[in-house]
């Protein structure tokens, strides 16, 4: 049911402090309904009380109807969230290079078919074929990182490293998340536009929309951004003290607001900031994310079809300070976007609950454990056993190991959500952030066991649900 899947999997970290702000009020015209507004208010108090910080607001046709905050972006000073607050929209940035993308091809100056040859005459022959539409639907084969975020790492650097890794799969054969494709994509708009990424994402497509707070170093304001529960501004927390690097461009790090990334939504939906050719270019549900798996990937968004609300267009991002998450619901004409700077209650389940309640539908929201000072002890159940397997696996370094898990240890149902490659990728990720973390706190029920991982590096208190099967196979992994 619940899986790792390539957006979805991202780290993300709590924060103690949690205040809610008031309810801002609707916009004069907006379609409100008061029945609705008392279901979001609501359940928005739900998401405060059980840790949520952050905001998140919503619009129907471009009109506000609903933004909250909760806790401080600044805990220090106890600035709290708005509107216009600043914060990192991380993976997000992937939606906006392929509409970046789109508009150029739309305009004639760029084809979908162009390869990384015609762009880069040193690239080596197992990559020279990989074509544009490859990169921005996740099918070029590349890894999913060749350096670090936090590094001051120039284009040379990253474009040798990228060049020099070994391919995953044939290009086009597969679908596997890559930040370093989208970092491609960002150095051929370069190349097509003679200009910076930056500059021609925000002086051609954004600020002319009206958007004006969304970009990089020349839109980021220090006083105006996010903190994390260490009070790091996005500078530090996501961009290592310095203007954003390679590893970066294209794929993650670019801020923005909820106002702005509200407009944004609305503009692009409704074809005001590219032309209808290049939106529905980038919206269309191109790859299939994963073999089974109910969405599909266009230009750096995710499109699914929902039996209940119909298209759905989304895309969510995070690091380990932040996570943010737009999504649209086109046929019900509602934009949503939600951020936080904390792990206890994510942006994901703060638009998932949003969602249930503008649409009236029943939602469960899950609470963080309380978490003890000192390691706890799994129980001698078979949930406590399967805990321990999951828990021994992360904390191997061996693929061989991790390949094991996936292969003897998940549901049928469960390893058909993403190619073994996409697991083992995931595996890779899970050791390297939480293989460390210590227990401190346990929860089962029914088939489900939930724990409390205390993260090595921060302190904060990561939650993890493992659902399985009457048989002892692992049937669904949530973090968050």
């Amino acid at each position: 049911m619940k899986a790792f899947s390539s957006p979805l999997a991202i780290a993300r970290f709590a924060l103690a402090l949690t205040c809610a702000s008031p309810l801002i009020a609707p916009v004069a015209g907006a379609r409100t309904d008061p029945a609705q507004q008392a279901r979001l208010e609501a359940r928005f108090d739900e998401l405060a009380e059980a840790g949520f910080t952050g905001f998140a607001a919503i619009a129907r046709a471009g009109e506000i109807i609903f933004a909250r905050g909760a806790g401080f972006a600044d805990p220090a000073t106890r600035r709290p969230f708005t509107l216009d607050t600043q914060v990192d929209v991380l993976s997000i940035t992937k939606s906006f290079t392929g509409m970046a993308i789109a508009s150029l091809i739309d305009a004639g100056r760029l084809s979908p078919d162009a390869t990384l040859a015609d762009f880069f005459p040193d690239v080596p022959d197992d990559k020279a074929a990989i074509t544009v539409q490859q990169l921005l639907t996740h099918t070029a084969g590349l890894p999913d990182a060749v350096g670090d975020d936090f590094s001051d790492e120039g284009w040379d650097s990253v474009r040798d490293k990228a060049f020099a890794a070994e391919l995953l799969h044939a290009p086009g054969s597969a679908y596997r998340y890559s930040n370093v494709g989208f970092t491609l994509l960002a150095a051929i708009i370069e190349r097509v536009t003679g200009r910076t990424y930056e500059d021609y994402l925000v002086n051609d497509l954004l600020v002319p929309a009206g958007i004006e707070h969304t970009g990089y170093q020349s839109v980021y304001d220090n006083g105006l951004a996010a903190r994390n529960s260490h009070g790091e501004p996005v500078i530090d927390a996501s961009w290592g003290g310095h203007d954003p690097n390679w590893n970066l461009m294209g794929n993650g790090g670019l801020v923005s607001t909820p106002r702005d990334m509200l407009a944004w939504e609305h503009a692009y939906r409704n074809a005001t900031i590219v032309s209808p050719a290049a939106r529905d270019m980038a919206h269309a549900p191109l790859v299939r994310e994963g073999e089974g798996a109910p969405s599909f990937y266009g230009y750096g968004l995710v499109v699914e079809d929902d039996p209940l609300v119909g298209r759905i267009y989304w895309h969510n991002g995070g690091n380990r300070s932040f996570n943010s998450h737009w999504r649209v619901l086109a046929d019900q004409g509602y934009e949503l976007f939600a951020t936080t700077n904390q792990r206890a209650v994510s942006a994901d389940s703060a638009i998932e609950a949003l969602v249930a309640a503008l649409m009236g539908q029943d939602f469960e929201l899950r609470r963080p454990l309380e978490a003890s000072i000192d390691p706890v002890a799994l129980p001698e159940t078979a949930g406590g056993d399967i805990a321990a397997g999951f828990l021994a696996m992360i904390a191997s370094d061996d693929e061989a190991v991790w390949r094991d898990y996936v292969l003897n240890r998940m549901s049928d149902d469960l390893r058909a959500f993403a190619p073994i490659e996409g697991h083992l990728d995931m595996m890779r990720q899970l050791h390297r952030d939480f293989g460390n973390a210590a227990i401190v706190a346990v929860f089962e029920s029914e088939n489900e066991i939930r724990l409390g991982l205390r993260d090595p590096l921060s302190g904060e208190v990561i939650p993890v649900v493992i659902e399985y099967t009457g048989d002892g196979l692992v049937n669904g992994l949530l973090l968050g």
